[in-house]
């Protein structure tokens, strides 16, 4: 049965000839710009799955899905993963990777999580905070919290 090794929220993700290419791979802070209105934010999704033997040929579905603590699904993703033949009878790992633009509704906690093939997966907790905007010092955002992630300094 298909079930998913790793699921993690990163900068930027590529899956190509069942390699999983990562890139900023593994934060649970997003940092926001401050800004009104609907402030889209880039990341990817990026996960591993074991196949069964005769599972990736036919195809498995999945569905990833970001909730926010009150339950509303900010970002749901349905596909199917067609893996490559496995061999000898032995499971055979492959990536998922999406790559997206979401405008998340408010600060604070969010869940990433995955499904596969029916079964539930891996659920990985991040948060989303708003920077202040600058002072008018010049000394950037006025924020002492660190950056974890984001080749802009933010993500």
């Amino acid at each position: 049965m298909a079930r998913i090794e790793t699921l993690m929220l990163a900068n930027h993700a590529e899956s190509i000839n069942g390699l999983l290419y990562v890139h900023g791979g593994g934060w649970s802070h997003h940092w926001r710009e401050p800004g009104t209105g609907a402030r889209q934010s880039q990341f990817a999704v990026a996960a591993t799955v074991l196949l069964s033997p005769g599972e990736g040929p036919e195809g498995v579905p999945f569905v990833l899905r970001i909730l926010s603590s009150q339950g509303e699904e900010v970002l749901r993703a349905d596909g199917m993963l067609q893996g490559p033949p496995t061999a000898d009878g032995q499971e055979v790992r492959t990536g998922i990777a999406m790559n997206a633009n979401v405008v998340f509704p408010h600060e604070g906690p969010y869940t990433l999580n995955a499904e596969i093939a029916g079964v539930t997966g891996p659920t990985v907790p991040f948060w989303v905070h708003d920077r202040p905007a600058d002072d008018g010092t010049g000394e950037g955002s006025g924020s002492s919290e660190p950056d974890y992630g984001g080749s802009a300094g933010y993500l």
